[in-house]
């Protein structure tokens, strides 16, 4: 009996099915997408036949000594890839490169709502000590196939990683750059606590719906010519500025005051009196950008700076400065070097 009704209920909805495709609005939905599937296919073959647009760098490629004019580049071919161009990075005749560019490049190019999934390309700086900088960075291991492009060095440590905080990743980190500019085998307790805290700012720089989304990105180069470790650290989010907790505080403000450029606020950031984060991870819970700022007054670093939506922000020097364009993430840059 139970198998008489199971074979009825197949042949009714088998009827039904049948008699579904029968209907005017099933043709013309199956219509509609098949129309829909083939404009696809041929806006995707004009896309592939499109050349690539010329994409020239300026001279000095050096995020932390050009600022401006580096975000300005990078701005330009974010609205060439939303405006359905093939971009081509022209870095060839540059006349300055540094681990920092690199990062920040690599990072964009890896994040789709950049690139939007569109086509890119580019080859190595003609000078031959820019060129050899750029293929030992670890670029062509996301850009490129061809495995010759891909030379080594142990001079170089990258790492990405998500939104949480590495500990592993950032004792690695701090060895790896305190062994070559300073002779230390054992941690530097101030460098590790910054590069935990790095990690863990990220988790606010995020907007609320990428938050699992999120990644971080980290770049140590070991300049053998100045014996110094370079350390670039940067996330992709909203940037401080735009975080909830600082832009509730600027809006706060704005309503007491008057409407504010983000640099008034930096002294209020640096010295505590805005919350730059909340404390998600109960095992490591630090003091956020205020702890970055006390640690970097130690004499083992020679240079940190902060570079966030339109503000560039020297640590070391206390001064800051309002940028021209706009960086839609939080960039943290600092050097180690042996001062004897």
């Amino acid at each position: 009996m139970r198998k008489n009704n199971n074979k009825n209920k197949y042949h009714k909805i088998r009827s039904d099915y049948q008699a579904k495709r029968r209907t005017k609005k099933w043709k013309e939905r199956k219509r509609k997408a098949k129309i829909q599937l083939r404009q696809g296919y041929l806006s995707t073959q004009k896309y592939l036949a499109k050349p690539y647009s010329n994409h020239k760098a300026p001279e000095n490629m050096s995020f932390i000594d050009n600022t401006d004019e580096v975000l300005e580049y990078f701005n330009e071919a974010k609205r060439m890839f939303k405006e359905k161009e093939k971009v081509e990075f022209d870095i060839k005749e540059i006349t300055n490169l540094t681990p920092d560019t690199i990062t920040l490049m690599i990072a964009n190019l890896k994040d789709v709502s950049y690139t939007r999934k569109g086509e890119f390309k580019g080859e190595a700086p003609k000078d031959p000590k820019l060129k050899k900088l750029f293929t030992e960075s670890g670029f062509y291991k996301f850009v490129a196939t061809s495995k010759q492009n891909r030379e080594k060095t142990k001079n170089l440590l990258h790492k990405e990683a998500d939104y949480k905080v590495r500990p592993n990743i950032a004792k690695q980190a701090c060895i790896f750059g305190m062994q070559h500019a300073l002779g230390r085998t054992e941690p530097f307790e101030p460098l590790y606590e910054i590069l935990v805290e790095c990690m863990q700012n990220t988790n606010n720089h995020a907007s609320p719906n990428e938050e699992e989304k999120l990644k971080w990105w980290m770049f140590v180069y070991n300049c053998e010519e100045t014996k110094t470790a370079k350390y670039s650290f940067l996330d992709l989010g909203v940037g401080i500025f735009e975080s909830i907790i600082v832009k509730n505080y600027i809006t706060k403000a704005a309503k007491k005051i008057g409407a504010l450029p983000n640099t008034h606020f930096v002294k209020d950031l640096l010295n505590g009196n805005i919350q730059s984060r909340i404390d998600k991870d109960n095992e490591i819970r630090g003091k956020g950008i205020p702890q970055i700022v006390a640690h970097s007054s130690f004499d083992e670093f020679e240079k940190f700076q902060i570079i966030t939506n339109d503000v560039k922000i020297d640590l070391k020097n206390k001064t800051h400065e309002k940028l021209k364009n706009n960086f839609s993430g939080t960039f943290y840059y600092w050097e180690i070097k042996n001062a004897a």
